[in-house]
């Protein structure tokens, strides 16, 4: 018996595309009509009188079609649009007076957008699936919906339930200068980390962002963490002069492990600092910090002597419940997610100005639900 042959005659295939190619177009044909009967429903409604009725009173009288096209989920269709002599009936239970795309059309368009498609990938997504051309600028038109959620999450106020506050920030691709991210992301008691804000700058600078997150509610904050940044430090001192602030114990052994170069003793000895910040007391890790100079100080004066500098800001987790010392040693937590927003703007390529960056940066957050929002989107 001869093996059952599963490869599709290109006799077969042609014939299948024939048919779902009619399938396709007695779907587009028929939303169509429907949309048409719908809108002269609407339209005798109106007017208060049918076709070929004489009535006193009536609100205006017919004048014809003109033609739209409306992009749906079928396609991009060609829609007779009923005319009145005077005035114009209200087409909003079907469409938007002056709507183009029909909002499951657009919602497909954002949701593209938010897994990081660039707005031009975007366009010729939406080309292939609804069969009709949409430009880059008018994805960019669709997406700014965000501008308003983002406006409207600025100004929601803040609980004060993060005891524990990051702070970092990440460089962006825009036309004419790179711009900083900068973003402060809290975590409540129950471990969930959530941003609070963000911004877009030259520089690293957050006073401003953080002054506007204290003036929404951001207050029983216990303590900050960042990276040796005097950007932040002195925003820190300005706004919250009150609150600890935690060196990110990664960043203190990393710079150790740059002073150190490339000699043999460097995996060692940054090993043995890293115990440091390990131990059951913040007393205990002083004294551990002094053995490990005592046994590195000759060989390596100046690595060692940057390290062991303003060590005890790195030791400011200590005056937290032990159950918070591993998640407030190091930034990490945030740097994970800057690391994701990274890999899902690369795509985006190079925005073209700030409210872009703030655009996909906001969306990016809303799909890993990591901003609260107390309205609908």
């Amino acid at each position: 018996m001869n093996k059952l042959d599963c490869s599709l005659p290109s006799e077969s295939t042609q014939r299948q595309n024939l048919f779902w190619n009619w399938v396709d177009h007695q779907v587009r044909r028929l939303v169509a009509g429907w949309i048409e009967q719908a809108l002269q429903v609407l339209q005798g409604q109106y007017l208060g009188v049918g076709w070929n009725r004489r009535r006193p009173g009536r609100r205006g009288y017919r004048n014809g079609y003109r033609q739209r096209s409306l992009t749906t989920p079928q396609g991009v269709l060609p829609i007779r649009v009923p005319r009145l002599r005077q005035g114009m009936f209200d087409p909003r239970p079907i469409f938007e007076r002056y709507q183009r795309r029909i909002v499951d059309v657009e919602r497909v368009l954002r949701h593209a957008y938010l897994l990081g498609t660039s707005t031009r990938d975007t366009a010729e997504l939406a080309e292939q699936l609804f069969g009709g051309p949409l430009s880059h600028q008018t994805v960019s038109r669709v997406m700014r919906w965000l501008d308003e959620q983002l406006v409207r999450w600025r100004q929601e106020p803040i609980a004060p339930v993060y005891p524990v506050v990051y702070i970092d920030g990440m460089h962006v691709d825009r036309v004419g200068s790179d711009r900083t991210v900068m973003l402060v992301a809290g975590r409540r008691d129950n471990g969930l980390l959530e941003v609070l804000g963000f911004c877009v700058g030259a520089g690293e600078s957050c006073t401003d962002l953080l002054a506007g997150l204290r003036r929404r509610g951001l207050e029983q904050v216990d303590l900050f963490v960042s990276d040796e940044s005097n950007a932040i430090r002195s925003a820190l001192a300005w706004v919250y002069p009150e609150v600890g602030w935690q060196h990110c114990v990664f960043h203190r052994l990393a710079q150790l492990r740059a002073d150190m170069g490339g000699t043999l003793d460097r995996d060692r000895m940054v090993a043995e600092a890293a115990c440091v910040f390990r131990c059951p007391s913040r007393e205990a890790a002083l004294d551990r910090a002094g053995l490990w100079r005592q046994r590195w100080q000759a060989l390596y004066p100046g690595a060692v002597d940057h390290f062991l500098e303003g060590l005890r800001d790195s030791l400011r987790f200590y005056d937290l419940p032990m159950a918070w010392w591993k998640r407030v040693r190091t930034n990490n937590p945030l740097e994970r997610l800057i690391r994701t927003l990274r890999h899902r703007l690369r795509p985006m390529g190079c925005f073209h100005d700030d409210p872009a960056i703030e655009r996909a940066v906001f969306g990016q957050l809303l799909r890993r639900h990591l901003v609260k929002l107390t309205h609908n989107t």
